[in-house]
């Protein structure tokens, strides 16, 4: 059975949606965040980032050994993090992570959840549990470049507009055939 694997920025509902799929499937949800957390003995990302002088390339590789980990589990969700497609280069830009997209679309059907850019800029800013992606662009820069990335690399893109929890969940089952 192939895994779901749900990409999309920050704000846009892919915990909650990966959790109804869950409820109507009875498959697990492993988020990336959550794991990452859970690797780093208990430190938030914000402070994972901060102990790092704040750069981002260190989360990025604790990323990818959690995608290596994983790359052989079958008949799970996978709650992505919003940047999971993402690595850092040296001047500390965002650029594609080939690496760990190739772990993804081997192990999972790969569904980009995508909405308006406003609603979710709005949506995350008043979030201050949230570490700042980059000390010199705003959100809305940051998904400007992302969105292109995510329709290029899913298998499936679900706009959700003011769609349900529940029927983007029931969506994504129909169209990634899992049951």
């Amino acid at each position: 059975m192939k895994n779901i694997a749900l990409i999309g920025p920050r704000g846009v509902g892919k915990s909650k949606i990966s959790k109804r799929i869950s409820k109507i499937t009875e498959l697990p949800v492993l988020s990336t965040d959550s794991l990452a957390v859970y690797e780093t003995g208990g430190l938030s990302i914000a402070d994972f980032v901060e102990r790092h002088d704040g750069k981002w390339q260190p989360f990025r590789d604790l990323e990818y050994s959690i995608l290596q980990k994983l790359s052989s589990a079958q008949g799970i969700i996978l709650d992505c993090g919003g940047g999971i497609l993402f690595d850092v280069d040296e001047n500390g830009e965002e650029i594609l992570s080939e690496r760990k997209i190739k772990i993804l679309q081997e192990m999972a059907n790969i569904i980009f959840l995508d909405n308006d850019i406003d609603l979710l800029v709005e949506k995350v800013s008043s979030d201050k549990t949230r570490p700042s992606l980059h000390s010199k662009k705003d959100y809305k820069d940051i998904l400007r470049f992302r969105l292109p990335h995510y329709k290029e690399v899913a298998h499936y893109r679900l706009y959700l507009g003011d769609m349900k929890k529940e029927e983007a969940a029931k969506r994504i089952i129909e169209l990634t055939d899992i049951h």
